[in-house]
């Protein structure tokens, strides 16, 4: 044969088939197929559901075995509204309605104080539930537990103290214990004992805190206090206990406030009546020493001096200036003609009146004489003399007006230079008791603070005590807890649920695994998306009934027309197929593992294509474990091997099945070196005298994976099929040997899957699901 067609055969490398692995039937990568996962499901629907079966099973029986449990709830309303019985400052004021006041009540609420209190209060550590060393477990376990001394039931606290008294450890003690205890061990010290009580009582507390549960309703001042618990009524009456214990502690507190304010408050009252007293004298102490005394305007009497005597001065310099202005003035009338006369004290002068009568009568008696009697008359003269006397008297007058004015301003500037200088050293006699009145002032100061603060807490000593009967939670019950009638816990339709939705998930991650550690392959199209080579078809098993213990081979025989025989030829067909141009005339069948059924496949494809006319030659080529004078049951030897070592010729070894015309080329024995023997001259004229000699040369080889003999086999070939077992070969290996395969240069028809369980194969929900099985298996015979 020319070895040269290897150049024009497609190259397929091993990267096109990684790549084609993540492929998916859509053409994405790296993308999950809706429709691939959905057969996936189907495929593994059965294991799936035994499996979420069994988790509901469990869960069933798991949320029957739990006790149920009933929680009864008390709600609390946090009050910031106050009833004002005295309209007076409460010591500890009401809670505001914000957000931290409501988190720190429920911080208070879920206390281990509280617990512990509604705990003793209900002695609920003389119940079971909460007491686990009280709960009756006949188990073996916990019989081994009491016997080897694993834990130490419960010490009761009486006892407790009962053995401190005495100096001696508790009697409470596991079986080993009392006898170790006898056998003359040291006993455990009491302060153990009381650590041990003081431990269970926590545990206890703790128990309860588990089963309390405290929450805000919406966005109101509401708080719901619940209790969980397997009896209605200790639920009810616990959740009532811990509010009405949150209560009682509101009052305690305040009432508490109240007390200690009342207490600090009588002791600083008396401390500060002692020294308002003492600050009350040393001010009047400094008064008498320093003679600060006070008048009736609070101010000290030389204060009060000062002020009537700068009074006075004022006034007197008020006086000294209208005379000194109406002095100025007259002065300044006396310099003109006829200003005397219009002075005002001239004016408001009756004896200067008179006087100007007098003078006006003189005037009028001398102008009528100076008419009648002329000038140098004597009763003219006389009169005039009078008149000239006459005013001489006024001017006396206005003389005796201006001079009592100089004396008026005189006197009033005198009076004002003796009340400056009286005022002046009145004024540092005042200067020097003021220097003394800041002393005074800071120690009036100190004495009004003192006398301000005792009255303050006078008046809020007589408030405390007015409170101290009287006192007001900020919080109040609004619904006490009843005993529920249906229990809270478990809930079985959510139970149910969940363990629905586990056992699904459980389900499909089962599926999902299985599928992941599922390393065969069970279709034509992981084949394709795995390998990346076309697919030629798949072969039915033929265990079971219809087989009746019969060979494949033999099988086909006596019913070339069923479901195998059908498998058989359509392999042939895709075969042919495969390439158009060239009708493939060397065709290699072989496999990555022993046992798959490549020979079995070999025998079956001749024996058919015998049956129709076809001159069919099978050569074997698994020199080393031959098997087709065995399935074909003709003799072993001489054969291939004696033909190529040049020992006999091809058509004295070549053997004739009798029931089907099919020839046969035996292996005839095992060389010392199958590869070289395969790598030769002779090994290519072989085939390329039965090539021409025959329609169609099937060869069997030895499995890929096992040895480089079929490597050589591959190169020679026009065509190469590999087999894949359904499920049992591994998608490691089958890659493995498409690997060896391209890289020795082998055209690759493609992959046959083999030994297919039709009726499981169809339930898997791939595209070839059903080949050969339900309707389709009436177009076969059995």
């Amino acid at each position: 044969m020319d070895l040269a067609r290897d150049l024009n055969r497609p190259t397929v490398t091993l990267e096109d088939v990684s790549e084609s692995e993540t492929r998916t039937p859509s053409g994405s990568i790296g993308q999950i197929d809706p429709i691939e996962l959905a057969r996936m499901l189907w495929r593994r629907k059965w294991v799936m559901l035994y499996a979420g079966f069994a988790v509901m099973l469990i869960a069933v029986m798991f949320i029957g075995a739990l006790t149920p449990r009933y929680t009864a709830t008390a709600y609390v309303e946090i009050n910031p509204r106050q009833t004002k019985v005295v309209d007076f400052e409460a010591v500890l004021s009401g809670l505001p309605a914000d957000t931290a006041t409501m988190e720190t009540e429920l911080q208070i609420l879920r206390s281990r104080k509280l617990a512990a209190k509604t705990v003793a209060k209900l002695g609920l550590e003389r119940n079971p539930e909460f007491n686990s060393s009280l709960r009756a477990d006949g188990s073996v376990l916990a019989l081994v537990g009491d016997l080897i001394g694993a834990g130490d039931t419960a010490v009761d606290p009486a006892d407790a103290t009962a053995a401190d008294d005495a100096g001696a450890t508790p009697g409470n003690q596991s079986f080993l214990g009392r006898i170790f205890s006898f056998a003359g061990s040291k006993p455990r010290p009491v302060v153990a004992a009381k650590a041990a009580v003081q431990d269970e009582q926590e545990r206890i507390v703790e128990v309860f805190l588990n089963r309390l549960s405290v929450r805000p309703e919406g966005r109101s001042r509401v708080i719901a206090v619940s209790v969980e618990s397997e009896d209605p009524r200790v639920a009810a009456a616990a959740a009532n206990t811990l509010a009405d214990f949150y209560i009682v502690a509101q009052l305690e507190a305040k009432f508490e406030a109240t007390k200690r304010a009342s207490a600090w408050l009588s002791e600083r009252v008396f401390e500060l009546r002692e020294e308002v007293n003492r600050a009350e004298q040393e001010v009047e102490a400094f008064r008498q020493k320093f003679g600060l005394i006070q008048g009736g305007t609070n101010a000290t009497l030389a204060a009060e001096q000062v002020s009537d005597l700068n009074r006075q001065y004022v006034m007197e310099g008020t006086k000294l200036a209208e005379a000194e202005a109406r002095l100025r003035q007259v002065e300044r009338l006396l310099t003109q003609p006829g200003g005397i006369e219009t002075m005002a004290e001239v004016l408001d002068s009756q004896v200067i009146r008179d006087m100007r009568r007098q003078e006006t009568d003189i005037e009028r008696l001398v102008a009528q004489l100076s008419t009648d009697f002329g000038e140098k008359h004597p009763r003219m003269i006389n009169t005039r003399a009078q008149l000239h006397d006459l005013r001489s008297k006024v001017q006396l007058e206005v003389d005796k007006i201006v001079q009592g004015l100089r004396n008026e301003v005189s006197v009033a500037r005198a009076r004002a230079s003796s009340m400056g200088a009286a005022l002046e050293n009145l004024k540092g006699e005042v200067g020097r008791l003021n220097a003394s009145e800041v002393q005074l002032r800071a120690l009036e100061r100190e004495a009004a603070a003192s006398r301000s603060l005792l009255e303050q807490l006078l008046a809020r000593s007589k408030e405390t005590s007015s409170q101290e009967d009287f006192q007001q939670a900020d919080a109040s019950i609004v619904s006490a807890a009843t005993a529920p009638d249906s229990p809270s816990f478990p809930n079985k339709s959510l139970l149910l649920l969940i363990s629905f939705v586990l056992a699904s998930v459980a389900s499909i991650t089962l599926a999902g695994v299985l599928e992941y550690l599922d390393f065969g392959f069970r279709s034509m199209d992981q084949i394709e998306r795995q390998l990346g080579v076309p697919p030629l078809g798949l072969v039915p098993s033929l265990k079971g009934v219809r087989s009746m213990g019969k060979s494949p081979q033999d099988y086909i025989l006596e019913h070339p027309t069923s479901a195998f025989g059908e498998s058989i030829r359509s392999m042939h067909t895709n075969l042919l197929l495969s390439d158009l141009a060239k009708r493939p005339r060397v065709v290699l069948i072989t496999s990555a593992l022993p046992n798959e059924g490549k020979t079995s496949t070999a025998v079956s494809l001749g024996r058919l294509q015998a049956q129709v006319g076809q001159k069919v030659v099978v050569v074997d080529c698994d020199v080393r474990r031959p098997t087709i004078h065995k399935a074909l049951n003709v003799e072993p030897g001489p054969g291939l091997v004696q033909c190529l070592l040049g020992e006999i010729g091809v058509e004295e070894a070549i053997q004739r099945d009798p029931d089907s015309g099919l020839f046969v080329l035996p292996a005839g024995g095992t060389p010392s070196n199958p590869p070289d023997l395969f790598d030769s001259i002779p090994m290519q004229k072989l085939l390329t005298t039965l090539a021409r000699k025959y329609d169609l040369v099937i060869l069997d080889s030895a499995p890929l994976l096992a040895v480089s003999d079929t490597l050589f086999l591959a190169r020679l070939a026009d065509k190469t099929v590999l087999i894949v077992r359904w499920v049992r070969t591994r998608r490691e290996a089958a890659k493995m040997a498409l690997s060896k395969l391209f890289d020795a240069k082998s055209d690759v028809a493609g992959v046959l899957l083999s030994m297919v369980d039709v009726k499981g194969h169809a339930q898997y929900g791939f595209s070839d699901s059903g080949t050969y099985h339900g309707k389709l298996s009436k177009y076969y015979s059995n």
